[in-house]
Parts: structure tokens; sequence; C-alpha cells
């Protein structure tokens, strides 16, 4: 399984569904945010085939901002035409809150990922990776 990409970016996450004044601003802006932080981290032509995308909110405070569902659609979709081609090439996602300063193993663990817990602030980490083949169903 080859990893092609991963970044974090300050968060909190931004839904698809925003209900106040400056929703869709707020939206754009965080489209935006996710597509430079991409961006500049790949080179290479649009991935072609089937993907796996994980996506973890390390938030602060008593729970999430956003629920998993609504956190994921518009990270995905930023990334469309910069990474891969179409995001229904994701066909395997690990979507995950996670609050900043609760136990984590860390064995193994990227240094983008323990670089950015060390900093303390809320952010979400990105990576996108080529899916589990075959997928182990539940048992």
């Amino acid at each position: 399984m080859a990893m092609h990409l991963e970044f974090v970016v300050l968060g909190p996450p931004i839904s698809n569904q925003q209900s106040t004044p400056n929703g869709k601003a707020n939206l754009i802006s965080w489209h935006a945010t996710i597509a430079s932080a991409a961006r500049p981290l790949w080179a290479n032509p649009l991935l072609m085939g089937h993907l796996k995308a994980i996506i973890i909110n390390f938030y602060a405070g008593n729970k999430p901002s956003i629920d998993v569902d609504n956190m994921s659609k518009p990270i995905l979709d930023a990334m469309q035409n910069i990474i891969y081609d179409d995001d229904r090439q994701i066909v395997q996602a690990e979507i995950i809150h996670l609050k900043i300063g609760a136990a984590f193993s860390i064995a193994g663990v990227s240094k983008t990922l323990v670089t950015a817990l060390q900093a303390g602030s809320q952010f979400v980490y990105v990576r996108i990776e080529d899916p589990v083949d075959p997928f182990p169903l539940p048992k």
C-alpha cells in the first residue's frame, strides 16, 4: 500500500451544510485552505484508480464542532483536480475525531502528524493512499 500524500491544516473543519450568514464564505475559504495545503505537495499527474482517504480532526473542547459525514465532503471535494480526477475514486475512508491531549499510541506515526500534535492546536490531518486490497470484511 503506497502513501501518496499527507498534510495538516489548522482546524476546525468546515461543513458543506453551513447555516450561518457567513457560511458560504467560510466554506469557500476552507476549500481554498485545503487546496493550498495540497497543491504544493503534489507535482505529479492526477492519481487515477481507487484510493483511500484518512481524515482525522484533532479537536479542542468537549465535542467535535462537526459530524464526521459533514467533515469529509468539503475536504475530498477540494482535492479534486489537484490530487485525483474525481472524488468518487475514494473507495475507502477513515474519518475520525480525536480530542487534542488524549492518550495516543504514536509508535511508527508519521513525522508530519507528530509535529502537528506537538504544536498543540486544533488541526485536521489528511492522507491519501492506496486502498486496502483485498478488503477484509468485518468479522
